[in-house]
This record gives structure tokens, C-alpha cells and sequence, in this order.
């Protein structure tokens, strides 16, 4: 027989389930880098180009009339009925 798989308690499954891989399989709890804004004195995470939104970053907005939200899946939001990951 093989060696057992040993599973974590309770509470640390759960935040096994919530923390998402970034890079190298670890979750930035455990060692993964989060690239930050290039912009010089800016400490934001970076979302596109190397850039956070507030510096030019330009982010998917939904595609209902008169929503402003961020889309999430399909063009739309949560709201406009984007399915979210748990």
C-alpha cells in the first residue's frame, strides 16, 4: 500500500479552497510575488500593461445599458448574471 494522504483540518481546507494559485503553486500567503503598478511611488497591484487601473489600465466594463460594474464572465457583471467561482 502507498503512503496515506494526510488532510488538513478543518479551517485549513477551507482556506486551501478560498486562497488562489498565482505562481508556482503557491497562493501569496505562501511566497507567490504579486507584480505591483510601474508607475514610480505607486504601490497598487498591477492589471494590465504593467499598470493598476487608477494609472491607465483599462478594465471590461458590463454590457447592459446604464451598468457601470466590472464584467466578470461573458461581458456581464454578478448582477447581469456572470456565474462566480466559490
Amino acid at each position: 500500500m502507498g503512503p496515506e494522504k494526510i488532510w488538513p483540518k478543518r479551517k485549513e481546507r477551507a482556506l486551501l479552497l478560498i486562497n488562489q494559485v498565482i505562481q508556482g503553486g503557491v497562493c501569496t500567503r505562501h511566497g507567490a510575488k504579486v507584480k505591483r503598478c510601474s508607475s514610480k511611488g505607486c504601490t497598487n497591484k498591477a492589471v494590465k500593461g504593467g499598470v493598476c487601473v487608477k494609472h491607465g489600465a483599462k478594465v471590461k466594463r458590463c454590457n447592459k445599458e446604464g451598468c457601470t460594474n466590472q464584467a466578470i464572465q461573458g461581458g456581464v457583471c454578478v448582477r447581469h448574471g456572470a456565474k462566480v467561482k466559490r
